[in-house]
């Protein structure tokens, strides 16, 4: 990992032109939070206003050879009764809010991620055209691929996703290790897309496929810790176009010693 990548990202993020790029995918995202989440919202409360939940629990004991049952009847009804039952019963609660916290969580940031990444994808050629005239004019821009291909290649990386998500499920239940089986298949998604677009605004198809043989390793470490920060709490409606410029800055200097090596 080249250390310089980072400093030159941080410095060119806190330009102006830089920041007014990443307003966008911050606007759309809370945006789309406040279109979609806001009418489910509504859908659970209001199954939750018309439900009604009883429990029956029979309890026998023998005292002096006699045998006592007794019968116990809780009803929960109304505009809560399933919080009240939730919050009356310790372990279910734990369970439930645990569970939910954790889907709510992964809901959020995956919708996140992908509308930062969809917004973004927009914006990815403009800002490589300015880092390439900021650092790197001495370069030419190529560009490999299509809306066709782009298209294609997006499907079959959603797919793959979605059959990692399915394949791993079992480890989900494993502590620590569903970290890692959760988090896999949204990182491939994450590397793919981000690599798809950046690399694809300004490398053929040629140099993209010798990056990849000789310095995919750099690539891959980059791309995990821009993963890594986009983990952090809301950090995901702020740093996609960080993360194109980390990867372009990396896209460029593979470019730049490619040409280098062809000159020598």
């Amino acid at each position: 990992m080249n250390p310089n990548i980072w400093s030159l990202s941080v410095r060119d993020y806190f330009t102006k032109k830089m920041l007014a790029f990443s307003f966008a995918p911050f606007i759309v995202t809370l945006m789309l939070f406040m279109i979609f989440l806001s009418p489910l919202y509504h859908v659970l409360m209001d199954s939750e206003n018309s439900s009604t939940i009883q429990i029956e629990t029979t309890k026998t004991s023998f005292q002096d050879g006699t045998k006592t049952t007794e019968n116990t009847h809780i009803l929960y009804d109304g505009d809560s009764a399933f919080l009240d039952f939730i919050f009356n019963n310790s372990v279910v609660s734990w369970i439930v809010a645990t569970f939910s916290l954790f889907l709510l969580a992964m809901l959020m940031f995956v919708l996140a991620m992908i509308t930062a990444i969809v917004v973004i994808g927009f914006l990815t050629p403009s800002i490589m055209k300015e880092l390439h005239k900021r650092h790197y004019s001495s370069l030419t821009l190529e560009s490999h691929g299509n809306i066709l291909g782009s298209m294609f290649h997006s499907l079959k990386y959603v797919m793959i996703t979605f059959i990692l998500l399915i394949v791993l499920f079992p480890l989900y239940f494993i502590p620590f290790v569903n970290i890692l089986a959760i988090n896999l298949p949204f990182y491939y998604l994450f590397h793919k897309f981000y690599l798809m677009d950046v690399g694809g605004t300004a490398m053929s198809k040629e140099e993209f496929k010798k990056m990849m043989f000789f310095h995919g390793n750099q690539v891959r470490i980059n791309t995990f810790l821009l993963y890594l920060l986009s983990m952090v709490p809301f950090a995901v409606l702020f740093t996609p176009v960080f993360n194109v410029l980390v990867l372009g800055h990396t896209v460029f200097q593979n470019k730049l010693l490619q040409q280098q090596e062809l000159l020598s």
